[in-house]
């Protein structure tokens, strides 16, 4: 029994060294550090816009016009034209960027399911790229991806260019394959 009591004697001063150490480490009696100013003080400066010019701005095509967008030879993956058919808008010329590409499209292809993922992961040849539930041998070897001024490439895994597409309308980009095939994305 009296090893017992020792024990526990040696515990509770343990504990009462702990809970002293602990508490003059916090410093409870210390002051918290002054604010910082939450922005910049300072003069904005303002001025009133132009107002727009109607007979500056360009009329909307019509629909169902037949703008160029690129197709590949397949011999020699040279660009060519071809005439598509678009709903919304002619295609751009307008160089395109990587960040609003990214993400899940529907291809309209050789299957209703047939889908793409261009991801913004640095790849060889441009971005990771994969397509999902594509019957086409010629899409199922898409691995990479990349812009090339306002064209949007898909590559196999040897670097080779498997399709060009052009921007066709909102969320829409048309094309054709390395064999020809008309080939379109849409969300």
């Amino acid at each position: 029994m009296k090893i017992s009591v020792s024990i526990c004697v040696l515990m509770a001063a343990l504990a009462m060294a702990g809970c002293s150490r602990s508490s003059s480490a916090l410093d409870l009696n210390r002051t918290p550090p002054q604010p910082l100013p939450s922005v910049p003080t300072g003069n904005v400066a303002s001025t009133d816009l132009e107002p727009v010019n109607p007979q500056q701005v360009e009329a909307p095509t019509p629909e169902n016009t037949e703008p160029e967008a690129p197709t590949i030879g397949a011999a020699d993956n040279t660009v060519e034209t071809a005439a598509l058919t678009t709903d919304d808008t002619t295609a751009s010329a307008e160089p395109l960027k990587h960040e609003p590409l990214t993400g899940a499209w529907n291809v309209s292809s050789d299957s209703s399911q047939c889908r793409a993922i261009l991801s913004f992961t640095q790849w060889s040849g441009g971005y990771r790229a994969t397509t999902l539930r594509c019957n086409s041998p010629e899409l199922s070897t898409v691995t990479a991806w990349d812009v090339s001024g306002p064209q949007v490439i898909l590559k196999d895994s040897e670097g080779n260019q498997v399709a060009s597409l052009r921007a066709a309308g909102t969320e829409r980009y048309a094309g054709r394959t390395a064999n020809g095939t008309p080939v379109s994305f849409s969300r």
